[in-house]
């Protein structure tokens, strides 16, 4: 059912989009509206949707050594900046 296509109108014109887009997209809105209980049900499931797509093995993020350089010399840069401050 969440595949049905539906007419939306959206900036004036019209589109057929699944109903699973449709209500994303709704709720998503209604999140940008303050609706707390709108953001909590989006927060959740942008959170189960992340858990999902996380790597299951951390060598994945494994860095090379040259990320590990470009990470030193940020480090770095960053301490100055605040001993400066």
């Amino acid at each position: 059912m969440l595949n049905e296509r539906v007419i939306v109108t959206e900036n004036g014109g019209r589109r057929k989009v699944t109903k699973r887009q449709a209500i994303i997209t709704q709720l998503v809105n209604r999140s940008a509206t303050a609706d707390f209980r709108a953001i909590k049900l989006l927060l959740d499931i942008v959170r189960e949707i992340e858990a999902k797509n996380e790597p299951a093995s951390p060598e994945i993020f494994a860095f090379s050594e040259a990320d590990e350089a470009v990470l030193e010399q940020l480090r770095a840069r960053f301490s100055m900046r605040k001993a400066v401050e």
